[in-house]
């Protein structure tokens, strides 16, 4: 279990520094850039949250991740720069992130 939390606790984070720039770069809206901004901070509260075991980390972290692959795929059909490996690691997380949320059910039932 230790080993998927910091794996996945490893792409969250990579995910939010993908995301942290957004906000000063000129190619995007305002508004949507400090929306993918924020969605970088709130990807690295959560994978520190999940580091720490707390109890909302690994649906944070999912809902991190299903966001990420929802904005990928938006850059994808709009042909932005680095959609595809957006893509590829959100896609990543989020299969962790619900192996955690499994692992962790499964942990609580036992």
């Amino acid at each position: 279990m230790k080993m998927l939390v910091y794996a996945t606790a490893t792409v969250t984070v990579l995910m939010a520094l993908l995301n942290l720039p957004f906000a000063f770069d000129g190619d995007v809206a305002a508004p949507l850039g400090w929306v993918v901004t924020l969605l970088g901070v709130a990807g690295l509260v959560a994978a520190v949250g999940l580091v720490r075991r707390a109890p909302w980390a690994p649906l944070a972290v999912t809902a991190v991740a299903a966001l990420n692959v929802a904005g990928a795929l938006v850059a994808l059909v709009s042909d932005r720069e680095g959609a595809l490996i957006g893509l590829t690691v959100s896609l990543c997380g989020l299969l962790l992130a619900t192996a955690c949320i499994r692992t962790t059910a499964r942990q609580a039932s036992a």
